[in-house]
Formats: structure tokens, sequence, C-alpha cells
């Protein structure tokens, strides 16, 4: 891998990054899933927050459904 690195007059470092990364098994993104969530009237309209857990880790929090629902649209599009 050396030799073939100083023929192309590459970075040895950088070939072999290359290389490993070639040689990883690639992990498929799934895609994203969406559930509907229909809470009760007086869910909605209390002052208690609400939490959204994105698969990516992210939490989205609020007091105000259509605000939460909003949100979570506009850090998807």
């Amino acid at each position: 891998m050396a030799k073939f690195a100083r023929q192309e007059r590459l970075n040895y470092a950088t070939f072999a990054g290359w290389v490993a990364k070639a040689q990883r098994p690639t992990v498929a993104k799934r895609p994203m899933q969406f559930a509907e969530l229909r809470m009760p009237l007086a869910a909605a309209a209390s002052s208690e927050q609400l939490e959204v857990r994105l698969p990516d880790g992210a939490v989205v929090r609020g007091s105000r459904v259509a605000d939460v629902v909003a949100l979570v649209r506009a850090l998807r599009a």
C-alpha cells in the first residue's frame, strides 16, 4: 500500500484512510418513519410542557401543540 501511495504521489495517511473507509461496512439509512399523535383537547390546552424526541436525538419542547408541530416540521424540511 505504501509503494502504491508513493508511486501515485499520494499522502500515505490519506490513502490509508480512504482504504479503511472503503472497507467499512456501509449502513443504509432507513427512511424516516412518522407516527400520528392525537392528544386530548384538554392536554393541548394545558400549560404543561410537551416534549418530542426526534430520532437524531434532538428534543423539542413547548406548551402549544401547534408550535411544537411547526417547529418539528421546520427542522425536518
